[in-house]
């Protein structure tokens, strides 16, 4: 989701990568954003600019822990339909690797 920023940034700042190809972003700019430590970044390239986008990940209060109880009947029933899915294929001469 693009988010438009009520005003525009006219100062242009420099920064240089380093040998592991990391390169910092200043300070106003990561506040001005919001960026804290361990925001994730969508790194994407148009022409011959570098374009970095916060990823904004699902609250965490909408995952539930569960335990092998609940997720191995889950898992031995996507392996079913897996296998399922893939004896379907070849009874219908679909290659599969």
């Amino acid at each position: 989701m693009t988010q438009f920023l009520p005003f525009k940034c006219e100062t242009m700042f420099k920064t240089v990568v380093s040998k592991k190809g990391q390169v910092v972003i200043p300070k106003n700019i990561r506040e001005m954003l919001g960026l804290t430590t361990g925001t994730i970044l969508k790194v994407s390239v148009e022409k011959k600019k570098i374009i970095l986008e916060p990823i904004e990940e699902p609250p965490k209060e909408i995952f539930i822990e569960a335990g092998s109880k609940i997720t191995e009947k889950i898992i031995r029933e996507a392996k079913t339909l897996s296998d399922k899915t893939i004896k379907l294929l070849k009874d219908l001469g679909v290659e599969i690797e």
